[in-house]
């Protein structure tokens, strides 16, 4: 199982990691969605009828069509993960938070929850932060936070970040529960990431606030 301070695979997962080669059709092509493969998808693959249409919805967070930014989404998938203890959602997603320009000094103190920093935080990153926060440990958000979402992200953004905390909190609680392997190291994969990104990596460079 994965832990914060140990990688050793010790194959003590509650359920197998599906086999792209042998699953069903419509399940091997969702598990090649993305140019690599993760032991997360390889475990909710378990479930062959919500699967294919988890990985649509879950692609979704990488659409350039999208109302939040990709540091937005970034912020809210490792600050769930910290919040909710999920060490091997952290270690996939950490690679796709550096593309977007994260920095070692940003992953700590996400990691922390500190984003006092206004050099290295802005109040936009704050706010999805306190979001998070409320939704991880008080399975709600007050009224006066929504209505200062909805003047900062619109409607759009707000439901979109709702939507993106859900689907990476539903990943954390499944990961740890069911005893997740950290994944082998992937080759190359900066340069699939960046590759994959690049429109969005593009979109993310012209916002100066």
């Amino acid at each position: 199982m994965t832990s914060w301070d140990n990688r050793e695979v010790t194959n003590e997962h509650l359920l197998p990691y599906v086999d792209s080669e042998t699953a069903p059709a419509d399940v091997q092509t969702a598990l090649r969605t993305l140019p690599f493969e993760r032991n997360i998808f390889k475990l909710i693959a378990n479930a062959p009828v919500f699967f294919p249409t988890f990985m649509k919805l879950l692609t979704c967070a990488w659409s350039p069509e999208r109302a939040l930014r990709s540091t937005d989404w970034q912020i809210i998938v490792l600050r769930t993960a910290s919040l909710l203890n999920a060490p091997y959602e952290w270690d996939v997603n950490e690679p796709v938070a550096r593309v977007f320009g994260m920095t070692d000094e940003h992953l700590k103190y996400l990691r922390s929850g500190d984003l006092s920093s206004r050099e290295l935080f802005t109040n936009r990153q704050r706010l999805i932060s306190s979001v998070v926060e409320e939704l991880c440990l008080k399975d709600r958000v007050a009224e006066d936070k929504v209505q200062q979402c909805k003047e900062i992200f619109g409607d759009q953004g707000l439901m979109e970040l709702f939507f993106t905390q859900t689907i990476y909190a539903f990943l954390a609680r499944t990961m740890n529960s069911c005893k997740i392997d950290f994944d082998h190291p992937i080759p190359g994969l900066e340069d699939m990431l960046r590759k994959y990104n690049a429109a969005t990596i593009e979109k993310e460079m012209q916002y100066t606030d």
